[in-house]
């Protein structure tokens, strides 16, 4: 799916993973199935070829995954208007968080308009069951439709769609990038 393997390469290109982390997907509810970045490639060199498919079940039905396929399975299975979910690593977001901060959405019209809250996950290892059943039950729990899993990255979806999921993980960045910068111009 060409939107998968574009909206990976843009997440890359801005910055917001390294080149074979993070992960983005959609699910195609009336087929069963969710489109998902492979694990292992390069995220600059992702084509719509490499995109891997599983049905909601965690079936495999095209391709190798990414390792995170269970956060994003977790999530469309918990939220059931859920169209896409982003996992992004910003560095910006793990520093504010980890300096004792946590992002402020009323700072930034953008992210206020694309976010509705941020709930936060406690670190836990990545690709894990117990980390998607964390994010998972955070965002629903919440109400929100993004999450900062600590000392990892974040979590994202979207009802509208996969860009739209990207727009709001951007969002997040540029806020914990502005928030970092406000926290070093006070004396």
């Amino acid at each position: 799916m060409r939107e998968v393997a574009d909206a990976i390469r843009l997440l890359y290109a801005r910055g917001l993973t390294q080149l074979r982390g993070g992960n983005v997907s959609v699910v195609d509810r009336a087929a069963g199935l969710v489109y998902i970045t492979p694990t292992g490639v390069p995220r600059h060199l992702i084509r719509e070829d490499d995109v891997a498919v599983v049905d909601l079940g965690g079936n495999v039905v095209v391709g190798t995954p990414s390792s995170e396929v269970r956060l994003h399975l977790a999530i469309y299975r918990s939220i059931p208007d859920a169209a896409a979910v982003v996992h992004a690593h910003p560095y910006p977001v793990l520093a504010l968080y980890e300096s004792g901060a946590s992002l402020d959405l009323s700072l930034s019209t953008e992210a206020s308009y694309r976010v509705t809250c941020v709930a936060e996950v406690p670190p836990l290892q990545p690709g894990t069951q117990e980390l998607a059943d964390a994010a998972a039950e955070a965002l629903k729990k919440g109400g929100c439709n993004a999450a900062v899993l600590r000392r990892h990255g974040i979590v994202v979806y979207s009802k509208a769609g996969l860009y739209d999921a990207v727009d709001a993980a951007e969002a997040l960045n540029d806020l914990a990038s502005m928030q970092l910068a406000m926290k070093c111009s006070r004396p």
